[in-house]
């Protein structure tokens, strides 16, 4: 490290540049890190292997979006959109816009191209609802990789940025028209910000309130995109945990949350309208809900709010971090850990302690439970194991004991299969990433049957596609994702097929001919009978598969 002013902790220099010096405490630094000063070589390096992984990370993600039909979520994205062409914004208004506005960009964007492109090169309304998702999962290489640079050191950077590009969890999260990957976005580029702003602050108080400002304007995007204002607390206690006294280097409150307002009113400002407040009013009274409870490895459990912890059980997400995460990952989690007990007192290591404690602890005490929700825990998995993999090389590389051509052989050998795992592992899993599991997974849970949230409605677009194509007039499609057998219905001429409920409604009576729409996914306390009843009498008309896994099944009825 290079000495700073006296008192002051060290000086950086980057790339020939002036350094600059930061010690907001002194429990931010990593006394057994190596010098902090780069090389121009080592520095190139790290802007290649970065661009690599950025590029990587959005190849994987957009690749065949389209490969699925849109979930009841997504469809609901779609709807919006068309009420805010029409000037109304107060569709789907118990999440914020952001999202929506940007789908809303993609799907004219998408539309223009099919007006120029060949038939074979256009886009889909899929393809482009998830686009901008997938984009701003990617993105998110670049935001990680900024905190854990500045708060681990450029090696620690460059292997978390490849661990998130490959995270087959991630991807999966990232490829679906839901509101979590933009929450971490906005929340990881807010803590970069900040931290940068830590840094600089200390050689440069004017400099640092842009930082602190730009900070400001992220957190008000994270809330523009979800309404999770819990995760500004987290950043906050982490803060006064590592820096109790900053002195002038903080903040300046008008501007830092100025910036917060003003970001997340401008790409948010249908909060300002009674009619989104009605709207949030009857949606957290439940008026909006039609179904009730939530399949878990085998079970239904009831999942209202008042219930915590009593819902859906405390182990959940621990058993799908444990259960699909690549083993390697897992592998490197180890030594992280033990590096989080061991530098305790570091400022970085503080952080992965209060994101792991305070992501995984009420989200796992909450009676509901998603798989996108655990979206912030898999990044702060990823920081530990990159922190895991660069601590396990470095105690690798100090053993004495090994000649010096055998630690670097053992280390390029474990690098490699590192590499290997998070590959072979997105490999296996694409485009299906949300039914991934590693080997520990497949061993417990061999029918991949413990999370059927994760199928995401697949097989309803295929299954309205064949049903249209050989059904009775006026006939009847009973499911528990009706809103998104409707749509396909209108895309494949139908409109004479009605689309029902299962749980709200049941069977239709007096139908010529009913179409049953069964899926492990959404199954339900209203339901569950007669999705039993439907399988004991007879075998299904057809089944949809993926992996072998059925994700959906449809049973065809004659008049009752």
């Amino acid at each position: 490290m290079i000495p700073g002013a006296a008192g002051s902790g060290f000086a950086v220099a980057v790339d020939g540049m002036p350094a600059i010096t930061y010690a907001p405490n002194a429990s931010t630094l990593w006394p057994d890190a190596p010098s902090v000063t780069m090389s121009l070589p080592w520095a190139r390096a790290r802007i290649v292997v970065l661009a690599v992984a950025t590029v990587l990370a959005v190849a994987v993600r957009i690749t065949a979006l389209a490969t699925y039909g849109l979930s009841e979520d997504e469809l609901n994205k779609v709807h919006a959109i068309e009420q805010y062409r029409s000037g109304h914004f107060g569709a789907n208004a118990e999440h914020p816009m952001l999202m929506k506005l940007a789908m809303w960009g993609s799907v004219d964007v998408a539309q223009a191209w099919n007006r120029v492109a060949p038939s074979n090169h256009s886009m889909s309304i899929e393809t482009a609802i998830r686009l901008p998702n997938a984009v701003a999962g990617a993105a998110t290489t670049l935001a990680l990789y900024g905190v854990a640079d500045l708060l681990f050191g450029g090696a620690a950077a460059v292997a978390v940025s490849l661990i998130w590009a490959f995270d087959v969890n991630a991807i999966a999260i990232n490829r679906i028209g839901k509101e979590d990957t933009l929450l971490l976005l906005f929340f990881v580029l807010a803590m970069y910000c900040y931290e940068r702003a830590k840094r600089i602050g200390i050689a440069n108080l004017g400099i640092a309130q842009q930082w602190y400002t730009a900070s400001g304007a992220a957190f008000g995007l994270m809330l523009a995109s979800k309404y999770m204002p819990h995760y500004l607390g987290i950043y906050a206690l982490f803060n006064t945990l590592t820096d109790k006294n900053p002195g002038a280097n903080k903040p300046n409150p008008r501007r830092y949350y100025g910036a917060m307002v003003a970001a997340f009113l401008a790409a948010n400002l249908a909060v300002l309208s009674p009619d989104t407040w009605r709207y949030c009013w009857t949606y957290v009274q439940g008026g909006m809900l039609a179904h009730h409870g939530y399949l878990y490895a085998g079970q239904l459990y009831i999942t209202n709010i008042p219930v915590s912890p009593l819902g859906v059980p405390a182990t959940y997400y621990l058993r799908f971090l444990a259960t699909k995460t690549p083993l390697v990952v897992l592998a490197a989690l180890v030594p992280g850990v033990i590096e989080m007990v061991r530098r305790r007192g570091e400022r970085g290591f503080v952080l992965l302690r209060v994101l792991a404690v305070f992501l995984l602890v009420p989200y796992s005490l909450m009676a509901a439970k998603f798989l996108r929700y655990s979206l912030p825990i898999l990044a702060t998995l990823d920081l530990v194991a990159a922190v895991g993999l660069v601590a396990g090389m470095g105690w690798l590389m100090r053993k004495g004991w090994l000649s010096a051509v055998t630690r670097t052989s053992v280390s390029m050998l474990a690098l490699v299969v590192f590499a290997g795992g998070l590959v072979c592992a997105q490999q296996d899993a694409a485009p299906f990433y949300s039914l991934f599991e590693n080997g520990i997974g497949a061993r417990v849970d061999r029918k991949a049957s413990a999370f059927p949230e994760a199928t995401y409605d697949y097989g309803v677009r295929e299954a309205v596609e064949t049903i249209a194509a050989v059904s009775a007039p006026s006939a009847a499609i009973v499911s528990d994702a009706p809103d998104v057998v409707a749509y396909y219905l209108q895309r494949h001429g139908r409109p004479d097929i009605r689309a029902r409920s299962l749980s709200a409604g049941g069977l239709p009576p007096g139908v010529a001919e009913t179409w049953v729409i069964v899926q492990d996914e959404h199954t339900t306390f209203e339901n569950r009978l007669l999705v039993e009843q439907l399988r004991t009498r007879g075998k299904p008309w057809k089944e949809y598969r993926v992996d072998g896994m059925v994700v959906a099944q449809v049973f065809r009825l004659a008049e009752r």
